[in-house]
């Protein structure tokens, strides 16, 4: 305790040390301390559902049709379930549903699962209860389970809630329970939970390939992954066995079950964007807390005279390394709790950034676990980084600073190697970072080039899902389509208008295989599969599509008329180069009609700007099939976002009880979708800022010490004849030499490393020579700029009053 009131004193008596060492080291610990909160919350907090380790996916796979994850099918999951290695499991599938009734009509987002869903995450209900096996019969009357967060804001906490009817997609569903404050599955979003109810024709083998929904499981205690992907691959040897009609699509797609961890399969698009970033503020607080213990070696080298007289009078090495080094740990733990603060602004505005909206980035908050990362981060830093200078000051000999006392403190070689060596460190790691941020802004801006095969400015989107008991035939669906698109033709404003079931970066998808008699496939080849849309005739004029060849579909292609399609230059050059496609038939499914290809279309971007264009896509006029999830897409005259309201007028005035939804312009889906991209450019750029400034500061500190100490060897050479000029270029030398060692280092580390960085770019390699070479002379000239004030101060020496200093 006094060697901490005495640290207390001593940083008191050099507050502007003490201040300027606190402030670096709360901005660096801070932003760690934040970004780890991201990957806490993201990479490493558990599910909130008991023994949520032993929780996995498993899910259908045809890698030779470029299906890597294809969900899964009924009878996929009732195979599947009996596996020795799973304890338990479900199958569920996300819905959207219209709550109407008294207040406003709303979408909110379901999800219908099996009964066991709740047993598989070990989790019960709040009020009421979980549906049962009774309920997921095909004629059970309908029931559902609220979330707290529904039951909160739709029904005010209204404990009588529990055996009410409610109105769900157009009928009345009885609320059997409501779930605690604290669950959610899969993600905060999921509002209620419908049973799912299996009809014979579902549970049979024909419905193998209808692959719409998720399967997790919970393992056994003791079961491994291993062990259930090996009776994976005996259920599909037995069902190869069983169904030799399948046998050859199998085997020509590849087809095969796996398992995969719940939460490694959630955050695997985001693992290694999270990880890089996490490495770029550690290497910031690297450099700040080699900056510091640079302060504290000067610091420790002005106090030679002091530490000289303690240890004569009896201090031992380690009473004085102790005292030292107590004083570096109250500095850095200061450093630590100011850096909370700055951890918690920065939690705020990595909301900016965008990754609260990546996998479970909703969980993102300071809890205990961070805040004893940013004590330990403290307390390390200060351990490690203080233990070096009270090391070094601790070795000088007593004696000879006694003699030296009244004259100026020599640092000595070793604590000059000693701070040097700090300097080409940080000038290492602030090349990595300034190089690493440069790729991922040049690679970022080639991804914002890229041509997403439509016009997305000026766009508004909006999203209706037609409940079922309302609109229980494709008549009806049409009858709205029609009507809603025809109201949006005549709003002011309004250029164009239409519609589709699967609007790029919208995150709705649909595909499916297909067939064609003008198609020849190679033996073994898989079998032809593509993204399968449905548009109607103003989609092209609102999206401003690139028609390459024939005719989009147009108001007299109908339910009545021949089927017809467009497709786009992918399939045609994958089964048609150098044919003419107008006039080729194609066959959706096993059991569509024959449609005619009156089209050619350029490749649209659907999820991804940087997504590959190796997956085909078939257009389908909407009212040869209507689906009931509907995009309506408006091109507006003036600002997009000005004509929300008159898209949901739109709407309502066709049907008054159907919710318009997620409706945004083309602009903002587009900046979601690019959030993963984004955010390490944005978070790295700013940490390579930082590590350039601190690194200039490291060089400054280091040649205006030694200038200090060097000023009587300066005067000796000034009276020798040496000219100003040779003294500036004598401090550049040294400062120069510096830079150049950590910019030849961080150059180095950076190569080893750039394997990594790889797989966060587009269309730009990670050891891009011109790239590698601006950042190195980006950090040669700020680093060249720190050193021309010292070198400026050395030339002002007076040879006179440097000789009269000794």
């Amino acid at each position: 305790m006094n060697d901490i009131r005495f640290a207390l004193r001593q940083l008191a008596k050099a507050p502007g040390f003490a201040v300027i060492a606190v402030l670096t080291l709360a901005l660096c610990i801070g932003a760690n301390s934040a970004i780890f909160s991201v990957i806490h919350a993201i990479l490493l907090k558990p599910y909130p559902w008991p023994g949520s380790d032993r929780l996995a996916y498993v899910y259908n796979t045809y890698p030779k049709m470029g299906l890597p994850n294809a969900g899964d099918s009924i009878p996929d999951y009732l195979d599947r379930r009996g596996i020795t290695g799973v304890a338990d499991s479900a199958l569920y599938t996300r819905v959207s549903l219209n709550l109407t009734g008294d207040a406003e009509p709303e979408m909110i987002t379901g999800m219908r699962a099996t009964p066991s869903l709740f047993s598989t995450l070990q989790s019960a209900a709040a009020l009421g209860r979980v549906f049962n096996e009774d309920d997921a019969k095909p004629d059970a009357p309908a029931t559902v389970v609220l979330s707290h967060a529904l039951w909160k804001n739709r029904f005010a906490s209204d404990p009588s809630i529990v055996g009410r009817a409610v109105r769900l997609n157009d009928r009345p569903v009885t609320v059997v329970g409501v779930m605690a404050e604290d669950f959610y599955f899969p993600s905060p979003r999921t509002q209620a939970w419908v049973p799912f109810a299996f009809t014979p024709a579902q549970r049979g083998d024909n419905e193998r390939g209808t692959e719409y929904s998720q399967m997790i499981v919970r393992l056994k205690p003791g079961a491994s992954m291993e062990g259930v992907q090996l009776e994976l691959d005996l259920v599909q040897a037995r069902n190869a066995e069983r169904l030799p009609g399948s046998r050859d699509f199998w085997k020509t797609s590849g087809f095969d079950g796996r398992i995969a961890g719940f939460l490694e399969q959630n955050v695997q698009n985001v693992r290694g964007m999270l990880w890089l970033i996490q490495a770029g503020v550690a290497a910031a607080l690297l450099i700040g807390c080699a900056n510091v213990a640079g302060l504290l070696l000067a610091r420790a080298v002005g106090r030679e005279k002091e530490l000289a007289i303690r240890t004569a009078l009896g201090a031992s090495r380690l009473r004085v390394v102790r005292m030292l080094l107590t004083e570096s740990l109250v500095l850095f733990l200061a450093g630590g709790l100011l850096g909370l603060f700055v951890a918690i602004w920065s939690i705020d505005a990595l909301q900016g950034v965008g990754l609260s909206t990546l996998p479970r980035g909703f969980g993102v908050r300071l809890d205990p676990s961070v805040f004893g990362f940013t004590l330990a981060c403290a307390a390390a830093a200060g351990m490690v980084f203080g233990a070096m200078p009270a090391w070094s000051a601790s070795r000088d000999n007593p004696s000879a600073s006694l003699k030296e006392a009244g004259g100026r403190g020599s640092a000595g070689r070793r604590t000059q190697r000693l701070r040097a060596a700090l300097v080409v460190a940080e000038i290492a790691l602030a090349v990595m970072l300034v190089a690493t941020a440069g790729l991922l802004i040049k690679s970022f801006d080639r991804l914002q080039r890229v041509d997403p095969g439509f016009v997305p400015a000026g766009m508004i989107t909006a999203q209706v899902a037609l409940p079922p008991a309302r609109y229980d035939s494709p008549e009806r669906i049409v009858a709205f389509h029609d009507a809603v698109v025809a109201r949006l033709g005549s709003t002011s404003g309004i250029l164009s208008a239409g519609a589709t079931d699967s609007l790029p970066f919208s995150g709705l998808d649909s595909s499916g295989s297909y067939s064609s008699p003008d198609i020849v496939l190679p033996p073994g080849a898989p079998e032809p599969h593509a993204m399968i849309r449905s548009a109607d005739p103003g989609y092209l004029r609102a999206l401003r599509l690139t028609l390459l060849q024939g005719r989009w579909f147009g108001d007299t292609d109908t339910a009545a008329t021949q089927p017809v399609v467009v497709v786009d230059r992918v399939l045609v050059d994958r089964y048609w180069k150098g044919q003419d496609p107008i006039g080729k038939r194609i066959q959706r499914g096993n059991g569509g009609k024959l449609a005619v290809v009156v089209g050619v279309v350029a490749k649209v971007k659907f999820r991804t700007l940087e997504e590959s264009s190796d997956k085909e896509a078939i257009y389908f006029p909407l009212s040869q099939l209507p689906q009931p999830m509907l995009m309506f897409v408006a091109r507006a005259q003036g600002d997009p976002a000005a004509l929300a309201a008159s898209v949901r007028e739109a709407v309502r005035a066709v049907d008054p009880n159907q919710p318009v939804f997620d409706v945004r312009t083309m602009a903002q889906r587009m900046d979601d979708a690019a959030q993963p991209r984004r955010a390490p450019v944005i978070l790295l750029s700013v940490f390579g800022g930082l590590a350039a400034i601190l690194a200039m500061l490291g060089v400054y500190g280091v040649l205006a010490y030694s200038v200090a100490q060097r000023t009587s060897e300066f005067g000796v050479r000034m009276a020798l004849g040496a000219s100003r000029s040779d003294i500036a270029a004598l401090v550049l030398k040294a400062g120069l030499l510096l830079v150049s060692l950590g910019i030849a280092a961080g150059l180095a580390g950076y190569l080893a490393l750039s394997r990594l960085v790889q797989t966060l770019l587009y269309a730009t390699p990670s050891t891009d020579p011109a790239m590698l070479a601006s950042a190195s002379v980006a950090l040669g000239l700020v680093a060249l700029g720190a050193c021309l004030l010292p070198a400026l101060r050395a030339t002002r020496v007076e040879p006179l009053a440097a000789l009269r200093q000794d």
